[in-house]
């Protein structure tokens, strides 16, 4: 390749038989083969916790995505909300809405927020 390195090309799914047992045992693993020796073992396993913390980082990456889409919402929705009370003067109203949650939640069916 040009750069004076030495590479060493391996083919999982090779019939030679010109590795050690350990390599072909890996590589039969990489093919997606039981694991047949100790250490391809422990790969495994070890490839099973990480593929387990990688969906729980996931899922709760997505969880947290989804929260703050929320509280985003919502206070898009509570903005408007009170945009709209200014608009038709219930200035006491917008003071009741910030402190009462059932209350807000009838003014946004009332506004057609929600």
């Amino acid at each position: 390749m040009g750069d004076e390195a030495v590479k060493i090309f391996l083919n999982a799914k090779g019939t030679l038989d010109d590795v050690s047992d350990e390599l072909k045992a890996f590589l039969d693993y990489v093919a997606g083969k039981k694991p047949k020796d100790d250490y391809v073992e422990r790969l495994e396993e070890a490839v099973k916790e990480a593929k387990k913390n990688r969906e729980w980082w996931h899922e709760y990456m997505t969880l947290l995505l989804r929260d703050q889409e929320n509280v985003k919402k919502g206070e898009e929705m509570l903005a408007k909300l009170i945009i709209l009370l200014s608009e038709d003067g219930r200035l006491s109203d917008i003071i009741k809405v910030s402190q009462d949650k059932e209350y807000r939640q009838e003014l946004y069916v009332e506004y057609h927020i929600i």
